[in-house]
């Protein structure tokens, strides 16, 4: 039987029909990509929180050191509507870009400071059907404990994500498709 994994690709933005701008630029230990979504773009929600549509901002940031991706969206205000940190197996390097196979878990950690653990039933059904290894469970299973255990003590997400703010003078511009 064939498995079943997905994969989060650095770059993949800039080819979402829906997003424009986008950016990318390494920092030491990390790579940040940006992308504005465009007017007419749909409503995007985690649980009950948008987290996308006409003039949001994404930033995606790829950590090297701990392997682990995060990101946080800005509503139409400039104001974090939240944190998402997809969990994911070792990543991979192909040219210039950076892919991390999803292991289908996830955290949301919204602007309340409400913590949720996302997709845990479509995880669950990957592991009792084998498109993923008990190894792969196991990391994705202490990933999420460590991660949560972080959050509660603060000391995550990075201060260089959690303080990211955008200023009130950056306009979203629409670029040419």
């Amino acid at each position: 039987m064939a498995r079943k994994l997905t994969f989060i690709s650095s770059g993949a933005w800039q080819n979402v029909p829906d997003m424009t701008d986008y950016r990318t630029e390494w920092l030491t230990g990390m790579l940040v990509e940006r992308a504005t979504w465009r007017p007419t773009a749909p409503e995007q929600r985690i649980g009950r929180t948008v987290v996308g549509g006409p003039g949001y901002v994404w930033f995606r940031f790829w950590l090297q050191e701990s392997e682990q991706i995060v990101e946080k969206y800005f509503n139409t205000e400039k104001k974090a509507a939240g944190f998402y940190a997809p969990i994911c197996a070792s990543w991979r390097r192909r040219d210039t870009r950076l892919i991390a196979p999803s292991l289908l878990l996830g955290l949301w950690f919204d602007s309340t400071g409400r913590l949720t653990v996302m997709f845990e039933d479509l995880f669950d059904k990957a592991a009792q059907s084998g498109d993923l290894t008990p190894v792969e469970v196991e990391h994705a299973e202490l990933r999420i404990r460590e991660l949560t255990l972080a959050i509660h003590r603060k000391k995550w997400p990075p201060a260089m994500v959690k303080t990211l703010e955008l200023s009130g003078a950056e306009t979203p511009r629409e670029l040419p498709r």
